[in-house]
């Protein structure tokens, strides 16, 4: 069996308080569409979505789940999407923010860096050299060793950075579009999207 004939699934971080927008950005309608649909849009029909966070209406059909406990951040968002898809029996898992609406698209990019090398893990960079550690493609052995160092807390409260630091051998940074980047956490940025969005790709 090829790489690419495996079972990919993408984890979306979709939790957060939305304060600095002041409403529930994900739910936000952005031409039409929430922008977190925005967002759902770049992955392909064939990637199961594990949707990490509230219950919240979908243009696609996703399996949603929370946190553990709930609220307890996007590390530990992160870890129990990673299990779900473990679980699932994944044989690639993407990573990527509910709020970048570039991001679905992005993780593409990831996966494929991730597929043309044995690497078992795959960090987003973006053009400024900044790491990601909420854009992420991973083999099993890493996605599980994640999981593992996450702790009896379950990433609750820790920093997704130190976390994915971690990893052993660390992952390879690959690095991203401007658009695969730019997440929206206010109206400002929901501006920049709007008028720079389609420039970024």
């Amino acid at each position: 069996m090829s790489p690419r004939s495996g079972r990919t699934a993408a984890v979306v971080l979709a939790g957060g308080t939305s304060r600095r927008f002041g409403t529930d950005k994900l739910a936000h309608l952005v031409d039409g569409r929430p922008l977190l649909d925005h967002t759902l849009a770049g992955l392909p029909d064939d990637v199961d979505v594990l949707l990490v966070g509230p219950p919240r209406p979908t243009a696609r059909a996703v399996t949603a789940l929370r946190e553990d406990p709930p609220g307890g951040g996007p590390t530990a968002a992160l870890v129990a999407g990673l299990r779900r898809a473990l679980a699932d029996g994944a044989d690639l898992v993407l990573v990527l923010p509910g709020d970048a609406p570039g991001a679905g698209a992005g993780a593409l990019v990831l996966r494929d860096a991730l597929l043309s090398t044995g690497h078992a893990a795959v960090l987003g960079v973006d053009t400024g050299g900044r790491e990601q550690p909420l854009q992420l493609a991973l083999r099993p052995a890493a996605a599980q060793r994640l999981v593992e160092l996450a702790g009896p807390d379950a990433g609750a409260g820790e920093s997704a950075r130190r976390l994915v630091h971690r990893l052993d051998p660390p992952p390879v940074p690959c690095a991203l579009p401007p658009a695969a980047t730019f997440d929206v956490d206010d109206h400002d940025q929901l501006d920049a999207w709007l008028s720079e969005g389609p420039r970024l790709s």
